[in-house]
């Protein structure tokens, strides 16, 4: 085993317990059934296909965005709705592209005016210097928060990547959603801390150690490049064209409880968390690329064309010593945002809870 892909928190003598521990509940799966919106009162039932209303409702509100020399190429949803793992009142996330020979800030307060003009959404705030700018809005007759991101497509990848993999094994989805209930009752999950998506990337990690899942390089070896920007977020959901041992006889305790036991010793000091590959990588190669292994080519090339910027570079998006790389955009840490104060709780849980 190369120096890259040492698992040097674990041993053989490491196995799997089982616990007695009683597994959080997780929200059953919403369907579709239409039903006519009142104004002004809520009125939300999970089983309303709150992500159709709201893409209709955008498009007829901002379809005039041609009198800003804007052009609307395309509305996509993303996040949990899309990924599978949200709860009945989970927010609705929407990334638009657009064109525009106007400022970026200039066209989305443009849009945040027309959304609160149009009365549907009301609550409406852009945060335009937020590092990725975003406007946050309520939509009125749901009482259902809707947040929207600018030319962010990757999101939407990232979002169908983790639908796709809930649909290789019947244990990850209720994994994640224990995970994420966990996390948020334990304040590991805020602003200052994870997001639900980088703690999703830190269960899925451990899968991909145990064998149950593959790499994300294996997922994208046999089907076209979908680039955005340098990077490719194309995946096979061919199940033929990756083999994994999916350690049928582990139950969803045993995965928590590797979680806790691998996350509690794990070196952060030394490595790097990297779902594409699916094993750590030694932090210190990403200061010496030519020391990444080869499938981390892609990187290589991007850190040459932009040495001279180190807010570009992977191990320059982080003040703190979590580095959990993204599984399409290997420059972007998915943890970059997880202070010396939430990471030393999450340490600390994760040590009160291994077996």
């Amino acid at each position: 085993m190369n120096k890259q892909c040492a698992l040097s928190q674990y041993s053989s003598e490491n196995e799997l317990v089982n616990t007695k521990k009683r597994p959080l509940p997780v929200q059953p799966d919403e369907c579709y059934k239409p039903k006519k919106f009142k104004s002004k009162e809520i009125n939300y039932k999970p089983d309303d296909d709150i992500v159709t209303l709201f893409k209709f409702e955008l498009q007829k509100i901002l379809i005039n965005s041609n009198d800003l020399n804007t052009t609307i190429t395309d509305i996509l949803p993303y996040g949990s709705r899309i990924s599978g793992l949200n709860i009945s009142n989970s927010d609705v996330d929407f990334n638009i592209n657009y064109v525009s020979k106007i400022p970026v800030k200039k066209v989305i307060k443009s849009f945040a005016n027309k959304l609160r003009q149009s009365q549907v959404f009301i609550k409406v705030f852009a945060l335009i210097h937020a590092k990725i700018p975003i406007i946050k809005s309520t939509h009125k007759n749901t009482g259902i928060d809707c947040d929207i991101s600018f030319n962010n497509v990757s999101s939407v990848h990232n979002s169908h990547l983790l639908n796709h993999i809930l649909s290789m094994d019947y244990r990850i989805k209720p994994v994640l959603m224990k995970l994420k209930i966990w996390a948020k009752n334990m304040g590991l999950i805020n602003t200052n801390g994870f997001s639900s998506y980088s703690f999703y990337w830190l269960g899925l990690f451990i899968m991909q150690v145990m064998g149950i899942l593959p790499a994300i390089r294996d997922l994208q070896k046999s089907v076209p490049e979908v680039l955005v920007g340098h990077w490719n977020c194309a995946f096979s959901k061919n199940p033929q064209e990756y083999i994994i041992n999916k350690q049928e006889t582990l139950s969803e305790s045993d995965i928590l409880n590797f979680f806790y036991k691998y996350y509690s010793n794990f070196d952060f000091d030394k490595f790097v968390i990297s779902p594409y590959t699916g094993c750590p990588l030694l932090k210190k190669d990403f200061e010496n690329v030519e020391q990444l292994p080869g499938e981390l080519w892609r990187y290589k090339q991007f850190y040459q064309e932009n040495k001279e910027c180190q807010k570009l570079l992977f191990l320059g998006t982080c003040q703190f010593k979590m580095y959990t790389q993204d599984p399409f955009q290997h420059n972007v840490n998915i943890t970059a945002r997880v202070t010396p104060k939430i990471f030393e709780k999450f340490i600390n849980v994760c040590i009160e809870l291994k077996p």
